[in-house]
Order: structure tokens, then C-alpha cells, then sequence
């Protein structure tokens, strides 16, 4: 016996792509914009994001990779729980809820120099 169709409107692959990368700038926003927003919100929105991106194999963007701590998932408030130097041209944050520590840049370019005059 054939299977009901179900009533459910079925998406491909892009369309299901799509509104997930809709609901990752949705979530973003929440974390760019933190005041007035309760502490559980912005948790949440973070730990969404994650499971978002990775359900359906998005990266987080880049322009949100430094909003929230990759190891505890607590949304940075710089200056409060987090942490920000600038050593070298390289962006260090540490987390100071579980002391992870990220790095952003690659640091100095010592290595981009004109090799001629060598």
C-alpha cells in the first residue's frame, strides 16, 4: 500500500538553506544589538545559533564569530565577561567566564616583506 503523501510542504535543499541563513542573521542581530535584552535571551540566541549553523551545515558567519565564546557559548560583553588585546596586529579575547581564548588576525606580517633585498 502506497504511503500518504504528507500535508507538509515539502523544500529542497536551497530553500531549506535559505530561510536557515535567515534565521542566523535574525539571531545575529539579537547578539549585535544586547541592550535591553535579558541575559537568558541572549544566551539562548547564541547556543541557537550554533545548533542552527550546524544542523544545517552553515558556517556561522564571520561578522558573528567574535559575539559569543565558542567554548561556553556566553555571548561576549566586552569589558564585562570578556576580555579584548591587541598584541602584535593579532586580536586576542578571552572569555572570562570559562578563560577560553581566542585569536583573531594572524598577527604581525614580518613575512610579507619585499624578499629583494635580500
Amino acid at each position: 500500500m502506497a504511503r500518504p503523501k504528507s500535508t507538509r510542504r515539502q523544500r529542497n535543499g536551497k530553500q531549506r538553506r535559505a530561510m536557515a541563513q535567515e534565521g542566523q542573521e535574525h539571531l545575529i542581530a539579537l547578539l549585535n544589538d544586547p541592550r535591553g535584552a535579558d541575559e537568558r535571551l541572549l544566551r539562548s540566541s547564541a547556543n541557537h545559533l550554533v545548533r542552527l549553523s550546524r544542523r544545517h551545515r552553515l558556517t556561522v558567519p564571520a561578522k558573528a564569530r567574535h559575539l559569543f565564546c565558542r567554548k561556553c557559548r556566553t555571548p561576549h560583553r566586552f569589558g564585562v565577561n570578556a576580555r579584548v588585546r591587541i598584541n602584535g596586529g593579532q586580536r586576542i579575547i578571552t572569555c572570562l567566564e570559562c578563560t577560553n581564548v581566542r585569536r583573531f588576525g594572524g598577527g604581525p606580517k614580518a613575512h610579507r616583506k619585499n624578499k629583494s633585498t635580500i
